[in-house]
């Protein structure tokens, strides 16, 4: 059994390498998440989404995917910079155990990536089969979904014992207890999931792809391309989380088998930390890409305060 040890956070030191990731991080994280947010309002307010359910698992999504953004910051990143470690002891002192908590969400997280991703293709997959009924399903049970969802992705916990890390004030100092016997539980029970995940993701992926081109309705032409857009969403958000869980099981079965370079195993944090953002922060591009309406709502705010022109709306619906 490995030793617990405590480590000082405000006496943390930064090399060159990590504030160069950090500025990376930055640079393309700011304008994604400003526009996650502007895309959540649009989508929460929009009359033109509310007519479909998958726009409800959307929000859900972007919502949870903002919140995965912030909590990476709290619970991984800012300690890796003493000048801001202030800020975290100042979340401490206000909220005893809060940072305890948040230091666990992103075990919490990982799990609820997989689960909303996995709606949204599931969601073409019940429309795809169940053509007149699977619109009044998730319009009478998306709230309990979500509570399930939520639910699930809490209970691996209990597959280790206690918390991975305790974070104390004590002595006016800001100290984090690592527990590295627990922690080579959950990166176990990480590892088994991730697998599980990959497969679950590509199988339903999969299914959805071969179906959906082998339907035939008779429906509208409009209808159909709606239809069409929804599915190229889900399966391309589905194809980006397959990434995301890809290096999770790399770096899974790295702690096994050692076969990652030195180099990548010293910079595990910073690069699992770009694997989490490539996808908490991919929905609104692929948004931008398949979805007129999306699109043409994005561009034409920004028409608007430049005060170019004009830009005409088209409506998918």
């Amino acid at each position: 059994m490995k030793e617990n040890f405590t480590v000082y956070m405000e006496d943390v030191t930064i090399d060159s390498t990590t504030e160069i990731l950090t500025l990376i991080q930055l640079i393309y994280g700011i304008p994604s998440i400003l526009l996650m947010i502007f895309c959540t309002f649009l989508v929460a307010l929009g009359k033109k989404y509310r007519k479909s359910t998958f726009y409800v698992l959307v929000l859900f999504d972007l919502i949870t995917n903002i919140l995965v953004y912030v909590n990476t910051w709290i619970a991984i990143r800012i300690e890796m910079h003493p000048s801001m470690v202030f800020v975290l002891k100042a979340i401490e002192s206000t909220f005893p155990w809060l940072l305890t908590w948040l230091k666990y969400l992103p075990y919490w997280f990982f799990h609820m990536h997989f689960w909303t991703a996995a709606l949204l293709t599931i969601h073409r997959l019940t429309s795809i089969l169940f053509p007149y009924q699977y619109e009044n399903f998730w319009s009478r049970w998306n709230l309990l979904v979500f509570l399930v969802v939520c639910f699930f992705s809490h209970l691996p916990k209990y597959l280790w014992d206690g918390f991975l890390y305790e974070v104390y004030i004590v002595n006016g100092q800001l100290i984090c207890i690592n527990f590295p016997t627990t922690l080579d539980q959950a990166i176990n029970v990480v590892a088994a999931f991730s697998a599980i995940y990959f497969l679950l993701n590509l199988a339903i992926g999969l299914s959805t792809a071969i179906l959906a081109s082998k339907k035939v309705e008779v429906a509208s032409s409009s209808k159909m391309n709606i239809k069409k857009k929804l599915t190229k969403i889900s399966l391309t958000y589905s194809v980006v989380y397959t990434a995301e869980v890809i290096w999770s099981v790399l770096n899974s079965l790295n702690s096994f088998f050692h076969f990652l370079p030195p180099f990548f195993v010293k910079l595990n944090t910073n690069l699992l930390v770009f694997a989490s953002d490539m996808f908490t922060l991919s929905l609104p591009y692929i948004l931008l890409v398949y979805d007129v309406n999306v699109r043409s709502d994005v561009f034409k705010k920004k028409q608007q305060i430049s005060n170019q022109g004009t830009i005409v709306f088209v409506s998918n619906h």
